[in-house]
């Protein structure tokens, strides 16, 4: 793996959002800025729920055409969206 995706995964905001149930907006705006500011190619989608599922993103980070980590983000408690 490239060593700026291990840099930029290290980050103590990467591991806020990796192993937090629910995360604020500012958390996933500074987590995609570090993405962008080293260059690697990320997807981000969103669902805004209803009263049946959470608001829910999906951080998709491309390591190489046949790696990706899939990140879910919960914006607030409830069920989680399927993608």
């Amino acid at each position: 793996m490239n060593d700026e995706i291990i840099k930029v995964l290290s980050t103590g905001i990467f591991k806020r959002v990796i192993n937090s149930e629910v995360i604020q907006i500012t958390e996933i705006n500074a987590a995609i800025s570090l993405l962008i500011k080293a260059d690697i190619p990320f997807d981000l989608s969103f669902i805004p729920g209803d009263q049946r599922i959470a608001k829910t993103a999906f951080l998709t980070i491309n390591i190489n055409p046949a790696t990706t980590i899939r990140i879910t983000i919960q914006f607030e408690a409830g069920t989680i969206a399927p993608l």
